[in-house]
Parts: C-alpha cells; structure tokens; sequence
C-alpha cells in the first residue's frame, strides 16, 4: 500500500512545476559533487589501469578498461566545463541535461562490470553505479525506472555480443538483485524528499502570505500605509535621482459617516472594500493605491505628471460617482486632492500637499477634484 501512494504521488508531483524546479535545483548542487568526485576515481583507475593494471599488459582487457575509465573522466570534465559556464550566464543547469549526465556515468560503471565479466565475475561496478543513482539524482520514479531497464538491457546484449557468452541465471540474477535495490533505494530517497518538498513550499507560500499580510490592508485588499510611506519614500528618492514626474492622489468618501451611522458599520465596510476593487482596477500594476486611514485612499502615480495625475484622478472619480453600490440608496461621491513632486518634499510633505487640495476639493463642495 505504500508504494502504490508513494507511485501515485510521484505521478502527481511530477507534473508540478514546484517539484520540478525544486529537482533542478538539487539536481545541480548535487552533480556538481559528483562531476569532481567522478573525475578524481575516473582518473586514479585510468592512471592505475595504464601503469599497474593487473591485467596484462596492453592487452585487450586494458584497453577496454581504459575507454571505460577515460570515458567516465572526459565526461565529467565536460560536465564541469558545462557547470562553469552556467555559473557566468548566471543559469541552471537544465533537468535532462543532468539526467544525461547521471545516466552517461551509470552506463560506463555497467560497460566496466562487463569488461569484469571476461576475466572474472565482479558485479561492483554495476552495483555502485546503480545504488549510488537515487543519491545523485533527483528524478521521478519513472525516469529512474527507465535508467536502470537500459542499464540491463545494456548489459545482457554487452554480455552477448561483447563478451559473446549465453546469459545464464548465475549471470543474471545479481544484476536483477542490484537492479531491484537501486529501484528500492530510489523510492525511499525520493519519498523522503518529496515530503521535504512539499514541507518547504507549504513554509515558502506561509512566508508569502505573512509578507503579504504586513502590507495589505485586510479590508480593502489595497496595500496598507505601512507600505504606503515605504513605497512613497523609495519612488521620491528614485524621482530626485533620475528626474521623472511622481504624483500623489488623496481621496476621501463623501458623507462616509452618514452611510456608517443610518446603514451600519457592516454596509460602511462593504462600501470600503467595494471602493478598493475599484482602485485596484483603475490603476497601473507601477503605481502603489493604499488605504491611507478610515475613509481616506491614497494613489502613488509613478512617472506621472500634473496633468496625468489630474486625468487619473477624474477617472477615478467619475467611475465612483456612476457605480452603483448595493444597500446604499444614494450616490456615492469621492473627493481628491492631487500633488506632484516639485523640489526635495520628504513623504509627509509630500502628502500634506495633496491633503492641502483635498481640503479645497471639500470646502469647494465635494466630488471635484483639486490640484
């Protein structure tokens, strides 16, 4: 039962992007490690089998270890060159090219358990090719299945055809037996680290939504003031740094208070986060809308003039003005105070400005705006 929920959640996982980025990630710590160590075992049985090779010398039997050996070390010195690379491009080293990479390696350790077959029955080679598989390769079940069915199918037309002998059970068994437990060992390695997986993405999305949450106002579902001043505090400096226009828009509900104490705080809230879908639509994914206070919204219109910031700031208050609000029998009106960046105005100031206008768009009446 476990291995047909640990079959079915590979299938299910290894269809998610999540997962898979996270096993190219692994994937390239990983080969890394096994490229250097690869190498190193590659070249010391490469220099042992040219000039002490307990086979005899320059012999058939040599030969072959040695395009064994040599193959293993030209390969992971690609892998390397490959990996350095990557690193200047600041990229990735992609999932098939590690799989390519891993399944290269186990296939020269299967082609050196053949070359063992001609002079005695060693299944070393074979047998720490596979095992080591799940450790240096994050992959699905699948794709580990596939690798170690091409290893033996290697392996038993090698033993024919290269060694030109007839399988025999003694011949075969170990190699199903070593098969079986790479197979094992993948399972349990793998199962293990999907639940790490899964554990990590549930952590990451709680962080994203703790982060989330600091900065949006829960009501309205627009960024709160916190966010606000931080926001308004980095466009300023970037606008004195590199000269583009930065307007401010302070909007404030006409009558709010009548609609809280004949309604309810209850309709006063909807009403609220009614007008913050509002905002969300009306604006550029550049610009920041927050709720500044209470009734009060606030918009940061980056690279935005007076005269942008004022058509902005009609649009917004004509939609208000012509959408209809359920529970509330009236029209619901906004007025707005505009300012635009001028000299080196600290955020408060900057904010006091467009305060400053919305006092005159309210002592003027309301639902105007001013600027």
């Amino acid at each position: 039962m476990k291995l047909k929920r640990y079959l079915s959640e590979d299938f299910s996982y290894s269809r998610s992007g999540e997962i898979r980025r996270l096993r190219t990630l692994d994937n390239d710590k990983s080969v890394r490690i096994l490229s250097i160590f690869a190498l190193l075992v590659s070249c010391i049985l490469f220099a042992q089998n040219m000039f002490a090779p307990g086979t005899p010398d320059g012999g058939h039997i040599q030969f072959l270890y040695g395009l064994s050996f040599g193959s293993s070390a030209l390969f992971s010195s690609l892998m390397l060159a490959v990996l350095a690379l990557k690193d200047i491009k600041g990229k990735k080293l992609s999932y098939f090219a590690t799989i390519g990479y891993v399944g290269i390696l186990t296939f020269t350790t299967t082609f050196a358990t053949l070359v063992d077959q001609y002079h005695t029955s060693d299944y070393s080679a074979f047998c720490f090719g596979l095992l080591l598989l799940p450790l240096f390769l994050r992959a699905s079940f699948a794709t580990y299945l596939a690798i170690v069915f091409i290893n033996v199918i290697f392996f038993s037309l090698g033993y024919h055809y290269l060694i030109e002998k007839d399988l025999s059970s003694s011949v075969v068994t170990p190699i199903i037996a070593f098969s079986i437990a790479s197979i094992g060992a993948a399972i349990n390695v793998e199962g293990t680290r999907l639940k790490s997986n899964l554990l990590q993405l549930q952590l990451e999305e709680s962080n994203k939504n703790l982060k989330e949450l600091s900065h949006k106002d829960s009501l309205t579902g627009l960024f709160n003031r916190r966010h606000l001043m931080e926001s308004l505090s980095t466009l300023l400096a970037a606008s004195k740094r590199y000269d583009f226009p930065l307007s401010v828009l302070l909007l404030d509900l006409d009558h709010f208070k009548k609609a809280n104490d004949s309604l309810g705080h209850q309709v006063g809230d909807k009403l609220l986060a009614t007008i913050g879908r509002s905002l969300s639509g009306l604006v550029r994914d550049c610009d920041v809308a927050a709720r500044y206070g209470g009734e009060e919204f606030c918009v940061v219109l980056s690279n935005t003039n007076i005269e942008g910031a004022k058509f902005v700031a009609e649009r917004i208050r004509a939609r208000i003005e012509t959408e209809t609000f359920e529970e509330i029998p009236w029209t619901i009106t906004v007025s707005i105070g505009v300012a635009t960046r001028e000299g080196d105005e600290t955020p408060e100031d900057f904010l006091k400005a467009a305060d400053k206008k919305l006092y005159e768009s309210k002592a003027a009446g309301r639902n105007r705006v001013s600027a």
